[in-house]
């Protein structure tokens, strides 16, 4: 064989090996883009769903509002037998405002709202005007009347007393029950909230007497 036919030889034998290399390149590259993606994690497909592009956007809150835009949590528990408060509300065609009534209070706490905030867990800014509760469900003598067998408030000593009918005494006197110190119309344990309100004063569980300590202050 010739000088210049061995140099030909070797030069063909370069080329294949480069192009066996480009060749097997190529297939790589194939390979990693048909490559299933890796999914998103569940908080980042839930972030990517819940997301809007009004985020961000003033709410410009007014009593006509949709609160189940923002209020999720409250308008869920109106589906929810758990909380037959809520459910009776809603059976009855009751809406927000017809509970939380003064418009001059909600509007200064919805003034910096924006689209997207996380809302307040629990409305504190307004407590429910007893006479809105009583112009559907009677005075609180009339209601004391329907839940004379009720059980819902019954102490350690195994005394149960009307719920409704809170003896006449200098602390309760003092400090007049309003219907939301025991009802949250979004609450699923309705005795839980009653209890707690009187275990203010009652916390040593016995309903005869009171304790030194105060009622909290409205």
């Amino acid at each position: 064989m010739t000088p210049q036919a061995r140099i030909a030889d070797r030069r063909f034998a370069v080329l294949a090996v480069l192009g066996a290399v480009l060749v097997l390149t190529a297939a790589l590259w194939s390979l990693v883009g048909c490559a299933p993606k890796e999914a998103p994690a569940p908080s980042e497909r839930d972030e990517a769903s819940e997301a809007s592009p009004l985020d961000g956007q003033p709410a410009n809150w007014s009593m006509d509002s949709d609160c189940a835009i923002c209020h999720k949590t409250e308008a869920a528990s109106e589906l929810d037998d758990a909380c037959p408060q809520g459910v009776a509300h809603k059976a009855e065609g009751v809406t927000c405002i017809e509970c939380h009534t003064e418009a001059d209070t909600l509007a200064t706490a919805h003034a910096d709202v924006k689209l997207g905030d996380e809302p307040a867990s629990k409305v504190t800014v307004e407590t429910v005007d007893p006479a809105t509760c009583e112009s559907c469900h009677g005075t609180l003598e009339e209601v004391a009347a329907l839940t004379t067998g009720s059980t819902a408030l019954t102490d350690d000593n195994g005394t149960t007393v009307n719920p409704h009918a809170r003896p006449s005494n200098e602390k309760h006197d003092a400090n007049p029950l309003t219907c939301t110190d025991c009802h949250n119309n979004h609450s699923t344990d309705l005795a839980k909230d009653a209890q707690k309100y009187c275990a203010q004063c009652h916390h040593r569980g016995v309903y005869e007497c009171g304790t030194c300590h105060e009622l909290r202050e409205r």
